[in-house]
């Protein structure tokens, strides 16, 4: 199996899951999410994160089910240093703040065009370079330069 040191690890808000499952492609962008998260060799299969508070205040759809996000990002409990926030975006933000503390020191938060500005706004984040927040297109060619990255690798593997 292919084994890649990703520059950055993606966390994701709810609303970013239920925003790809409007995508005319989704399947692609899924897929490729599947195999970043199974392919990172720090992080494997906890590449991808999902706060358990994200995923545990929503409904969810027919097509969005735990076992569905599960195969694209690991849902995690929420850490201990969390129980003081009650805002769901704070949460986030110093989720992923802390994450970036270690290897590969960097975050990608993915959430959707809407709620790219609360976040960018929260005073949790002003002054943070560990931590980039995209959404919509931005956030499609992110996943797009990391699967790049595994084919790469993957095609260097099969010769």
């Amino acid at each position: 199996m292919v084994s890649i040191t990703y520059s950055h690890r993606i966390i994701c808000d709810y609303d970013f899951l239920v925003w790809l499952l409007k995508q005319p492609d989704k399947n692609l962008i899924y897929s490729q999410l599947l195999h970043i998260k199974s392919s990172s060799e720090q992080w494997k299969r906890c590449h991808n994160l999902i706060l358990s508070s994200e995923t545990d205040n929503n409904d969810y759809s027919k097509t969005l089910t735990p076992q569905n996000i599960s195969a694209i990002f690991k849902i995690v409990g929420d850490p201990d240093f969390l129980s003081s926030y009650k805002d769901q975006d704070t949460k986030n933000i110093i989720f992923a703040i802390k994450m970036a503390d270690e290897r590969p020191f960097k975050c990608c938060f993915l959430t959707t065009p809407e709620k790219e500005a609360l976040y960018r706004q929260n005073k949790h984040y002003m002054g943070i370079s560990s931590v980039e927040i995209a959404s919509g297109d931005q956030a499609k060619k992110i996943i797009r330069d990391f699967f790049s990255v595994f084919e790469y690798k993957r095609e260097q593997e099969r010769q």
